[in-house]
């Protein structure tokens, strides 16, 4: 007797509708970053955190550290090595919180290639992906922002700001 296989639904990833956001119409944003040993990358995203939350944003941060061991020099919330599945990806709940959090604006600080993080850009929910203007992010991002061959990351999140508009965060009106 031949029994038909039910053939397994595949998830049907939800398509989001991205669309250009500056900083008048956000509210939450995500920053994504790779940890390297200089504090420097570390302490300059902390400074733009806390500059974006005294503005009134949002602000969550997640970084990637190349290392199989928890680094206890990362301050912020990260994954390492040992949460990635068999293919290299993020495979965590940290993780997973990130890609599906409503994010307005999901801000990329790195200029690596980190497939892990290129990842998260490309499945993430968030409504405008913003990304240094790096061949390898612009599949995956919205807005493309323009950098100089130093990859300063000051100078990154000055002209961010600028394309954006920071400005405080206004409530809208009810």
């Amino acid at each position: 007797m031949n029994v038909p296989t039910a053939i397994p639904k595949q998830p049907v990833k939800k398509k989001v509708q991205h669309e250009f956001i500056d900083f008048s119409t956000a509210y939450r944003i995500g920053i994504l970053g790779i940890y390297t040993e200089t504090n420097q990358v570390q302490q300059k995203i902390l400074a733009y955190q806390k500059e974006l939350e005294k503005l009134g944003f949002e602000c969550e941060v997640l970084l990637f550290v190349n290392e199989k061991e928890k680094n206890t020099n990362v301050f912020f919330p990260s994954f390492n090595l040992t949460e990635l599945n068999k293919e290299g990806m993020p495979n965590s709940p940290r993780t997973d919180r990130f890609v599906v959090r409503r994010f307005d604006l999901l801000l990329n600080l790195f200029f690596e290639p980190c497939k892990q993080l290129i990842h998260i850009t490309a499945e993430s929910n968030a409504k405008c992906r913003v990304s240094p203007y790096i061949d390898f992010l612009t599949d995956s991002s919205d807005i493309l922002i323009p950098t100089d061959s130093h990859n300063d990351i000051q100078l990154l999140i000055k002209n961010i700001n600028e394309t954006l508009k920071l400005q405080p965060y206004v409530r809208p009106q009810i």
